[in-house]
């Protein structure tokens, strides 16, 4: 639900031509907020001069809800005969 919100977020925001994006703190308290944990990409440029500092930039917010559903059951093929 959280990652819907953001992309709605970002999306009516690109829309409005606001080009605010969450800092990594926003977006961390955000969803902690929401008692998620915020996955963290960290991104390097590399070019030939060599690797450039490593960049760090909000992912998606992670609910302990999303690992409760069951899992679906794995679809075998009906043996032939």
């Amino acid at each position: 639900m959280m990652k819907r919100a953001l992309a709605m977020m970002m999306m009516l925001g690109v829309l409005a031509g606001c080009e605010h994006q969450m800092t990594l703190e926003e977006a961390r308290a955000a969803c902690t907020k929401q008692g998620g944990f915020l996955v963290v990409i960290h991104t390097q440029k590399v070019t030939m001069t060599g690797i450039g500092p490593e960049t760090d930039s909000p992912g998606d917010c992670i609910s302990s809800g999303k690992f409760d559903a069951p899992a679906a059951p794995a679809k075998t093929p009906a043996p032939a005969n």
